[in-house]
């Protein structure tokens, strides 16, 4: 009894039965739809003799009760009892009770399609058949008619009476909804089965991101819900694995602060001046990759603490330029829109990111070219910071990659072509701690252009 209860729990776990259970109901549903329709027309034959027969004696019935000649008298009677109009043609009569009867001439009247008495052999019509020979059957304006032909006679019936409107016959429409009814329910439980791949496919694309702090919900206890919870377990272990690198990234450049110290209180006793001044560049350079180190991992954190304080854009940009490239001014032009609003920012950090993006524009700009262009204007609820040069630019297959750690688009890594690699990515952290948004726009032989867009407000 264990075994088959554990054998039932599993399959009620397993994704493969759940879609088999939907299947298998599908499939009943529609096989018992397709057998009733088999059965009724295999019927078909039995129906129409069984029919055949009930309407030959009923004909012989309304003849007898109308009588031959046809009798108005005992017509009116019929009407009276029944719900039905009568009309009788004939060569000494043309009678109705209804003086709204359709003409005979215009009604298509034929053979009953049910009972097929055009494809059957005149040798095998039984007595019954050759009996309802002269009964004709039309559907014209929603009415049913029926004539007997009795002699010289016509005797039409018409049901319900022409003066009434039939009831409206809604059983294709029924079984039609009612399809499509088991189509879309079909359709959703296949879905809801599938739902937990469309979350997951939007927390790899998240991830993917570097949104490690995602994680797909769990609400399935089955096979796509065990692999929800191993995905959200990777993202769990990716975002440790990255955090330790990240502690130990901050432990290393600590630790390299001190030897640096010591090395540059060591120079100071050293007599050959350019040996010093070459070892203390190498030195200082140390020092910078070591601050741009830390401080891009302080940013990269899920929480980066920025001290906001309400800044006056124009004052803060031109203070930059008079004070961060006071030798290189005249290679700059500084653009300022008109009444530029008060941004909450992190003041130290939006000067480490000018100094980063017009130095790298002074740097790659040609000296006989037009200077760098910092372009400072205000959009509804943000700031933008534009700075262009007129530089060699960036081939297409570097643009998507300078933003990060420690890449060059010199493989040769020249000190002549620029930096470490960590000045635009430094940038980027910068701008997404304030939760802005930073573009390069670039082209080779037609200089770089970084856009920089910051919320007005924290």
């Amino acid at each position: 009894m264990s075994r088959l209860r554990r054998l039932l729990r599993r399959l009620g776990h397993s994704l493969t039965a759940r879609l088999l259970l939907i299947f298998f109901i599908g499939s009943v549903a529609y096989g018992s739809a397709a057998r009733y329709a088999f059965t009724l027309f295999q019927d078909t034959d039995y129906l129409r003799r069984i029919v055949g027969a009930h309407i030959a004696l009923h004909s012989e019935y309304i003849l007898s009760d109308i009588g031959s000649p046809p009798d108005i008298a005992r017509a009116q009677s019929i009407v009276a009892k029944i719900p039905v109009d009568i009309r009788l043609v004939g060569p000494d009569i043309d009678w109705s009770s209804s003086p709204d009867f359709y003409a005979l001439d215009n009604v298509p009247f034929g053979p009953l399609s049910l009972l097929g008495l055009g494809e059957a052999s005149r040798s095998e019509l039984e007595a019954w058949a050759r009996k309802i020979e002269n009964v004709q059957f039309a559907r014209y304006e929603d009415h049913a008619l029926v004539r007997l032909q009795d002699g010289d006679y016509q005797i039409v019936f018409a049901s319900p009476r022409i003066s009434e409107m039939p009831r409206r016959d809604y059983s294709t429409v029924i079984f039609s909804l009612v399809g499509a009814l088991v189509l879309f329910f079909c359709y959703l439980a296949v879905r809801w089965v599938f739902r937990p791949i469309g979350w997951m496919q939007e927390g790899a694309a998240r991830i993917g991101r570097g949104d490690l702090d995602y994680r797909i919900p769990l609400l399935r206890n089955d096979e796509l819900g065990d692999l929800t919870r191993e995905f959200n377990e990777m993202a769990a272990d990716v975002q440790g694995m990255l955090d330790a690198k990240r502690q130990l990234m901050l432990a290393i450049s600590h630790e390299l602060r001190s030897p640096l110290t010591r090395t540059k209180v060591a120079l100071e006793m050293i007599d050959d001046e350019p040996a010093r001044a070459s070892i203390l560049d190498d030195v200082n350079e140390m020092e910078r990759l070591i601050a741009d180190l830390l401080e891009s991992e302080a940013l990269s954190t899920r929480h980066a603490i920025l001290r906001r304080e309400s800044v006056d854009l124009a004052e803060l940009m031109q203070s930059i330029i008079e004070i961060d490239f006071a030798q290189r001014s005249e290679h700059i032009q500084l653009n300022l829109a008109p009444q530029l609003p008060r941004a909450q920012l992190d003041v130290t950090r939006i000067r480490l990111l000018m100094r980063n993006l017009i130095d790298n524009a002074l740097r790659y700009n040609a000296p006989s070219s037009e200077p760098v262009q910092v372009f400072v204007a205000a959009a509804p609820g943000k700031v933008r910071i534009d700075v262009k040069d007129h530089g060699a630019g960036i081939a297409p297959e570097h643009l998507a990659h300078v933003t990060e750690p420690f890449y060059r688009a010199d493989p040769a890594r020249s000190r002549s072509t620029g930096g470490v690699g960590l000045g635009l990515y430094l940038c980027r952290r910068i701008v997404e701690a304030h939760g802005g948004e930073m573009k390069l726009i670039s082209s080779p032989g037609a200089g770089v252009h970084v856009s920089v867009s910051l919320p007005q407000m924290a």
